[in-house]
């Protein structure tokens, strides 16, 4: 089952080929930049996220923990 499984159609030199013939060197070029600047979106929408909410959601948390920037009436202790 695993050689049936790593049998390849076409390559991928061909299937770009394919694919510059059918919409043109200029609109693949767009398509690759455009879904490069996609992916580069996705990993700065995390950037503006406070250390409890990257911890929150997995993601690695900064050693520096910062003061709030304002005191509450929550931080009192007794």
């Amino acid at each position: 089952m695993h050689n049936d499984q790593s049998l390849v159609e076409s390559s991928l030199k061909e299937r770009i080929h394919e694919l510059v013939e059918r919409f043109g060197p200029w609109r693949i070029a767009l398509a690759v930049l455009f879904a490069a600047w996609r992916q580069r979106r996705k990993h700065n929408l995390t950037s503006g996220l406070s250390a409890r909410m990257r911890a929150d959601i997995g993601l690695p948390v900064d050693e520096v923990q910062r003061l709030p920037s304002r005191m509450s009436l929550w931080d009192i202790r007794l």
